[in-house]
């Protein structure tokens, strides 16, 4: 097989996991929790939305989900505006998390699904052979702490967090502690990022940590990348959930 091909064939892989979802484990364990908790309108908050096709894939299975959607990048953010202008429960913010409020610079690069307020590492493209890594500009924009964004917004409970904010979940979940404190949050989906992508991104120990920490148990790892296959770990997904629930 041509390098060629083999390079056309991870980026179809990535295309698929990152756009579709379509019914990966993760996914599956997902709606079998939601029906377990037995939650007819379950609240979600998405964050790194993107282009709104994670989300999707639970808007058409549970109709009566109350969605926010965070997504910090102008182009992407006026996408999930057109996507969802019809959806009364879908409610769609420019803003990013971080573990403060403020204003801060986002990263636009030229793979958008890569955009971070962290720089890119400049390993980052060793790290990820198949994908091309280039800075283009910086969008300042509105960050908040996920405790002001519930506060601000009236949220009385989190029912699913999914965080995919390019290496800085540790700060995110700095940010929700008071939550976690609370049992606010029932079930957290992550992605997180093994290869040096970005400087300063979050360290999977710390993470596993500070959940540990606040009463939060691994539910599934999912959707592990490498390549080439027997290479080192790029990334994987995870569930995290409040162990006061009875899973």
């Amino acid at each position: 097989m041509s390098a060629t091909l083999k390079r056309f064939i991870l980026s179809v892989k990535v295309f698929l996991k990152k756009y579709f979802y379509y019914d990966s484990e993760l996914t599956k364990d997902l709606f079998f929790i939601l029906r377990k908790l037995n939650l007819e309108k379950p609240i979600f908050i998405d964050v790194g939305a993107y282009k709104g096709l994670w989300i999707s894939r639970y808007l058409k299975k549970i109709p009566k989900i109350k969605a926010y959607l965070l997504e910090p990048h102008k182009p992407s953010f006026i996408q999930l505006k057109k996507k969802f202008r019809t959806f009364k429960n879908v409610s769609i913010f420019q803003y990013g998390l971080s573990d403060i409020s403020g204003i801060k610079d986002v990263n636009v690069n030229s793979q958008t699904y890569t955009n971070s307020f962290l720089d890119l590492d400049p390993e980052a493209s060793k790290s990820w052979k198949s994908t091309k890594f280039e800075h283009l500009y910086k969008e300042s924009v509105q960050i908040y702490s996920l405790e002001d964004f519930v506060k601000n917004n009236n949220i009385k409970k989190i029912n699913v967090l999914k965080l995919d904010v390019q290496g800085l979940e540790f700060k995110v979940l700095e940010g929700s502690k008071k939550l976690f404190k609370k049992g606010f949050i029932d079930v957290l989906v992550l992605e997180m990022i093994v290869a040096p992508t970005y400087k300063n991104q979050s360290k999977i120990s710390d993470i596993f940590q500070l959940l540990e920490n606040n009463d939060y148990k691994l539910y599934g790892i999912y959707d592990i990348e490498k390549k080439p296959r027997r290479e080192k770990i790029q990334q994987f997904d995870v569930i995290f959930y409040n162990s006061e629930l009875n899973l």
